[in-house]
């Protein structure tokens, strides 16, 4: 479950995502982009994971990160948590 996500970061920033039963980074899977129902978009690769609890995910926005306004969903054994608004900025 999402509770949280960090303020609109560009590519190379940091997002960080808090929650709860967010897993880690064996079974998760972070997803950005996707529309409102997680279909779609642009998984976060595993090098871009800077820390991983079962709390809060730390990541580095890829260079190839889509910019703009989309959603983003944490996946953890193939279950996906509710969307939270994100934006990558230019």
């Amino acid at each position: 479950m999402l509770i949280k996500v960090s303020e609109a970061a560009a590519r190379g920033g940091t997002v960080t995502i808090q929650g709860r039963y967010l897993g880690g980074p064996a079974t998760g899977r972070v997803r950005l982009g996707a529309d409102e129902r997680g279909q779609g978009g642009f998984l976060f690769p595993a090098s871009a994971v800077q820390s991983w609890t079962d709390s809060q995910i730390v990541l580095t926005v890829p260079s190839d990160a889509p910019v703009g306004a989309s959603w983003l969903f944490v996946e953890v054994a193939g279950r996906q948590s509710t969307g939270l608004p994100y934006s990558v900025r230019q």
